[in-house]
């Protein structure tokens, strides 16, 4: 039961991971004409990327343990 908790944990983790670097690619945006570069950046998007990255780090580890804890 603990196996498969942690492979739903790997799984979860991972793709909390992918969330996140997708929600910190799109925090910003920014457009150059010749030698002018204009950039804009969401910081609260980027701290919520932060946050499910964290989780995903969390998570993976989580399910690491699980599936190689000797029971």
């Amino acid at each position: 039961m603990k196996r498969s908790i942690g492979f739903l944990l790997i799984i979860v983790g991972i793709g909390l991971g992918i969330f996140g670097f997708t929600k910190l690619d799109d925090s910003e945006a920014g457009i150059e004409i010749g030698n002018l570069e204009i950039k804009a950046e969401d910081q609260e998007a980027r701290n919520d990327a932060y946050v499910w990255i964290g989780l995903g780090f969390a998570g993976l580890l989580g399910g690491i343990f699980l599936v190689n804890k000797k029971s």
